[in-house]
Formats: C-alpha cells, structure tokens, sequence
C-alpha cells in the first residue's frame, strides 16, 4: 500500500509539473515508455504545425525526413499546390494563408513501436487562396490520417491521407 501511495504522489507530482500534461508515462521498472514520448513528440510537431512555427517543426524532424502521399501511385517530390508540399514549411504557411484562424484537432493517437499513427482534423474558413481557388469564404475541414516513422527522437518519415477531393468538392473547386 505504501509503494501505490508513493507512486501515486509521484504521478500527481508530475502531472501538477507538467503544465496538466503528462510529458511520458513511467513504467513499473521506472525507465520511460518509448512509444508514450514518440506520441508526445507527434502533439509537439502538430502544436507547432497550428502555431506557424517551422523552426520548431524542423527541429522535430530528421535531416532528411521524407514524407509520402498513401492516395497516388506514383509518389512524386513535386506538388501543384503549396498546402500539399512534401516541404512541411511550405505547407504549413499555404494553409496558415489559405485558412488563418484554423483549429487542429488530434482525434486520436496510436502507437506501436517506432510508429505513431495520428487522426487529424484542421478546420477553418477560407479567407486566402488554396487549392488554386481564391478566397471563397466558405467553411472547410481538412481531415487527416498520418503515420509518423520516429527513430533517435526525430520524425524520419511521414505517410499521409488528406481528404483532399472532399476539400475541393467545400471550396468549390469540384462540383458534383
């Protein structure tokens, strides 16, 4: 009894330090739970991701990160439209433009091993031009599945799923 007591107070000890956060999970051994800090390294890069905030964002990520679109065939390094770029910069600042006041949501998170997968949705309204389409003012939601590669503490790779035909068929850009 005394030992759950003990670890009790140590929990709400880091909890209470943490913000209302837990930063990692302790296992019974007392080491830290990998795939628990590779989740919270996955929060971080999408906090940053809604902040505009590409140092912080590269920071999170390898030299030489790659990312992957899982809806076409053959995989390219080239996009048309900047909220698509394969350089998360770049994407990240089209649709800071394209949406400014837009929310990100993480649904959900899964881990397993060095894999983090991520259920996403970005809302906002569009108040610049994306997609090759100007500012329509219309509400759009962006809903992504994501699953991260982590090795050393960094994300290595990126594997995504953007409900992009559902984007355009919001925006106008597709009518049905």
């Amino acid at each position: 009894m005394k030992k759950l007591i003990c670890f009790l107070a140590l929990m709400a000890s880091v909890f209470a330090t943490s913000g209302g956060e837990l930063s990692h999970i302790i296992t019974p051994r007392g080491g830290t739970d990998p795939e628990s800090e590779n989740k919270a390294l996955v929060k971080e890069f999408y906090d940053a991701f809604s902040k505009n905030d590409p140092r912080t964002m590269n920071d999170l990520l390898a030299a030489k990160y790659g990312v992957q679109d899982s809806t076409v065939v053959f995989d390219s390094s080239y996009s048309k439209y900047d909220a698509f770029s394969k350089n998360l910069s770049v994407r990240v600042s089209a649709l800071h433009k394209a949406l400014p006041e837009f929310k990100l949501q993480i649904i959900e998170m899964m881990s397993d091993g060095n894999k983090v997968l991520a259920r996403v949705q970005i809302q906002g309204v569009q108040r610049g031009p994306f997609l090759g389409i100007e500012p329509t003012d219309k509400p759009v939601v962006i809903k992504v599945f994501a699953v991260f590669t982590i090795e050393g503490g960094k994300i290595t790779h990126l594997n995504e799923v953007w409900n992009e035909l559902g984007v355009m068929k919001q925006i106008g850009y597709i009518v049905l």
